[in-house]
């Protein structure tokens, strides 16, 4: 008996289900994540054209990112689709799903050409009845000041929807709003992290040996990595922290490279980024799974993906961004990432409550760019994306010095 292959999920926002959550989340925020959010911000989306496509873009710096963008719809009144990973929704054999259906959320299979997801995307924003909500780094990297490279679909989404709704509205446009999301730890976490790194350290036999605690944590991060890379047979030095970086990816390349000598029949981009790869990869064996009977291959199938699902973590494992730039903010996040992998856990918690600065800048216009998309849309899709990473990266970076997020202590 094989598995029922995984459908496009729709969202199917529902007022009294969504009015309830914030409720809760709203009760939430205030207890661990205190949002600061100026309400005259909100005028950007007030100036916006009547029926214009919005899609709100926004890095991905968390797990409380979707309750911080859901408090943000109930203080601007305006409804939010967002996209989804397709396996979410089967959390908790499925009751997750239809929470999320009633949230507005709708799947995409990430790694794979879904070209259904992609329609409705669109579909969402010819409408122009509610924001199409998207973080274009596709996975949560716990780099809360250091933005991952974007995924061009916000940007082909946006072009297309316009160039579909001309057809009958010659003046209709659509809106790329740009937001940031920065989370930042206001009391002192300093002892907190202390506590966690000793218990790691106490696991792994390692000594602290009056080292500072960057270079504590980058022990218990060079020990995890080194046993991971023993795993797999990769043959490597005992690296020193600064160089750390490129082994991790050198592992990150070797896990898929196993998974995909497995997995012959699979296409995998060469000049995509080790992590796309990894969901090419995953997105394909999830399929094939649906096809096959055969208890042993099954298993071993199931056994890639956790590997491919590892090589997707290790793809947040960047020494660099704690030792060469050193904060409590950034101490914290990576303890949490390593927490993750040496307790297996699946989403790891906050240190202690926190401040959450939102910021939305000005609105990119998608009609200046139509004449050149039409032209050559993989160039326009490239450099607009590029625009949008460089300004989203740019207000995070005034946000974490505004909040001191970025400075030694």
């Amino acid at each position: 008996m094989t598995e029922q292959k995984h459908s496009f999920i729709p969202a199917k926002p529902t007022s009294w289900f969504i009015s309830a959550a914030q409720t809760l989340i709203r009760a939430d925020l205030a207890l661990t994540n205190k949002l600061v959010l100026n309400e005259n911000e909100f005028e950007v989306f007030r100036a916006l054209p009547p029926g214009a496509g919005i899609i709100l873009a926004s890095n991905h710096a968390d797990e409380a990112d979707p309750l911080v963008c859901l408090e943000l719809a109930r203080r601007s009144g305006m409804r939010l689709i967002t996209m989804c990973n397709r396996e979410a929704f089967d959390e908790n054999f499925g009751v997750a799903g239809w929470a999320l259906q009633r949230l507005g959320y709708f799947s995409v299979k990430r790694g794979a050409h879904d070209s259904d997801a992609k329609k409705y995307a669109i579909d969402v924003v010819r409408s122009g009845r509610d924001a199409l909500l998207i973080f274009p780094e596709g996975e949560i990297f716990y780099l809360n000041e250091e933005i991952q490279p974007f995924h061009s679909g916000a940007i082909d989404i946006g072009m297309q929807a316009i160039v579909e709704n001309r057809k009958s509205q010659p003046d209709w446009n659509a809106y790329i709003v740009p937001m940031v999301i920065k989370y930042h730890y206001d009391q002192p976490v300093l002892s907190t992290i202390e506590i966690r790194v000793a218990k790691m350290e106490a696991e792994l036999s390692l000594s602290a040996n009056g080292a500072t605690l960057p270079n504590r944590i980058a022990a218990v991060q060079k020990s995890l990595f080194l046993r991971e890379a023993a795993v797999h047979r990769l043959k490597t030095k005992d690296p020193a922290f600064q160089q750390m970086t490129q082994d991790i990816v050198n592992l990150e390349k070797s896990i898929v490279s196993e998974v995909e000598q497995r997995h012959r029949q699979a296409s995998v981009s060469e000049k995509a980024a080790v992590i796309d790869q990894a969901w090419q990869l995953a997105a394909q064996i999830k399929e094939s799974l649906t096809e096959e009977n055969d208890p042993v291959l099954r298993n071993q199938a199931m056994q890639d993906l956790n590997l491919l699902k590892e090589a997707e973590q290790l793809s947040s494992w960047r020494p660099h961004y704690y030792l060469e730039l050193t904060s409590p903010d950034r101490l914290a996040e990576v303890v949490m990432k390593l927490e993750r992998q040496m307790y297996k856990i699946k989403r790891p918690r906050q240190l202690a409550n926190r401040t959450v600065y939102v910021k939305i800048a000005e609105p990119v216009s998608m009609e200046a760019h139509l004449i050149d998309y039409v032209q050559d849309p993989r160039q326009v899709r490239h450099n607009v994306t590029k625009q949008l990473h460089e300004r989203i990266q740019t207000m995070v970076s005034a946000l974490a010095k505004d909040s001191g997020g970025n400075s030694e202590r």
